[in-house]
């Protein structure tokens, strides 16, 4: 066997041992992961803002240059089912506007995942 096919042998087992010996995820850790959505920038260019929802507790973060650090704007804390949409700044980027919630669903109910009976029939917040 040449020395370069064992090398490239040799890389192949490596390969395939460390990707066995890594630790297998869950589906709910999959589910779980925090996903950022609707990126969007002021048009001075100085701030930005975008939607994460963690677990179902879905924020809206922002960031200010120059170290455009994050923090969270919103402190919806519980997982209501309501999205989070329509990111936009001001002209002059100081404000902010979003929508909270959306339509019912087609047996006419608004989201509601911990079925809760005091929000089947509205959004949360009303």
């Amino acid at each position: 066997m040449t020395r370069s096919l064992m090398g490239i042998v040799l890389a192949v087992l490596f390969a395939v041992c460390s990707t066995e010996a890594q630790e297998r995820f869950t589906l709910e850790q999959v589910l779980s992961a925090p996903f950022p959505a609707d990126l969007i920038a002021s048009k001075t260019g100085n701030r930005i803002a975008w939607t994460l929802d963690e677990q179902g507790k879905r924020n809206v973060w922002v960031a200010e240059g120059p170290d455009f650090k994050a923090r969270r704007l919103t402190s919806y804390l519980d997982d209501d089912g309501q999205e989070l949409s329509s990111l936009a700044f001001s002209n002059d980027g100081s404000t902010l506007i979003y929508t909270r919630g959306g339509g019912k669903n087609p047996a006419g109910q608004f989201p509601n995942p911990t079925s809760n009976p005091l929000a089947s029939n509205k959004p949360s917040g009303s």
